[in-house]
């Protein structure tokens, strides 16, 4: 069965995408606050479309392809609105090094996609595991700075204390964890998988 509950909440996230990236690059304030309830739905149906599908047994091909899929899409879309410079701070990352994000993301996906396709096992590392933590977190923390600079600036507050040395120093610090375990996390998908078992249906939604 193609559309099971799980691939139904996959769909959804990936339609998601689309509406957060119009809502989050309007620069105002509505636009920033939806954006962010958008981008934590999003985020809930992954957790729920793994959940449901490791619990009933629900996993599919279809799923396994898509589940990835949408989270990086998600996930890059974020990251390029923070870096291209819509957001409050006009900047949040360097786009270089998000681009280094995007080639790791892109590159192991569709490594993993042909390794199931061969009937391969992929092995998920605690590297990869981490690494799709924090880039939840360090994109939510962005989000809900963005938002909070745009509501308190309605509120007659100025927008300077997101240039503020903890504010940015925060950022950093996150984005920072985020390259390096991209880094390890690529380099330990490789170590890890060079020989592996046949396929055993692992469920949906292991970070990468």
């Amino acid at each position: 069965m193609i559309w099971t509950i799980p691939n139904a909440l996959t769909g959804f996230r990936l339609l998601l995408v689309p509406v957060f990236l119009w809502l989050i690059t309007r620069g105002t304030t509505v636009g920033a606050v939806v954006g962010l309830a958008v981008f934590a739905v999003a985020g809930i149906t992954d957790t729920l479309d793994g959940y449901i599908a490791r619990k009933y047994g629900s996993d599919s091909d279809l799923g396994r392809f898509l589940d990835p899929l949408a989270d990086k899409v998600l996930v890059l879309t974020a990251f390029y609105w923070a870096a291209i410079g819509y957001g409050a701070s006009q900047s949040w990352f360097s786009i270089w090094l998000v681009h280094i994000i995007a080639l790791r993301e892109i590159t192991i996906t569709t490594l993993r996609t042909v390794r199931r396709i061969q009937g391969r096992q992929v092995v998920t590392a605690i590297e990869g595991k981490a690494k799709a933590t924090f880039q939840m977190v360090t994109l939510s923390v962005v989000l809900i700075l963005e938002a909070g600079a745009r509501v308190l600036d309605e509120f007659g507050v100025a927008p300077d204390w997101i240039h503020s040395n903890p504010v940015q120093v925060l950022v950093q610090v996150l984005f920072t964890a985020v390259l390096v375990l991209t880094v390890l996390s690529g380099i330990r998908y490789f170590t890890v998988n060079v020989t592996t078992a046949p396929l055993s249906a692992p469920g949906e939604g292991e970070p990468e």
